[in-house]
């Protein structure tokens, strides 16, 4: 004799795709540690490619967040935003000082 199984088998269903808010989140820290970098003896070379960071990380969470992938749109928009206000015056800063340091 086989036993007949008492409740029908469980279908589960579908568990929703988790959101993608890593690059949101990147581009603030990356943002806000190149913001650290400027403050730093030195830190000039170094704030400049974690800047680009920033901003890159920053249009990909917003990509993201416009297409519903992400839920942290406001936060890769902030890092796309800092990390452009301190790369941009960082950049034009050491262009300065290189090229006064090349005429004296």
């Amino acid at each position: 004799m086989t036993q007949r199984a008492m409740f029908p088998p469980h279908h589960s269903l579908p568990t929703p795709p988790k959101d993608r808010d890593g690059a949101g989140t990147a581009a603030l820290v990356l943002a806000l540690s190149s913001y650290m970098l400027t403050t730093v003896a030195g830190g000039f070379f170094l704030a400049i490619p974690v800047g680009i960071a920033a901003i890159v990380c920053g249009v990909v969470g917003a990509r993201r967040a416009k297409r519903g992938e992400a839920s942290n749109g406001r936060m890769a928009r902030v890092g796309l935003v800092l990390g452009s206000v301190i790369t941009v015056p960082t950049t034009i800063f050491l262009a300065w000082l290189f090229y006064g340091l090349s005429q004296a």
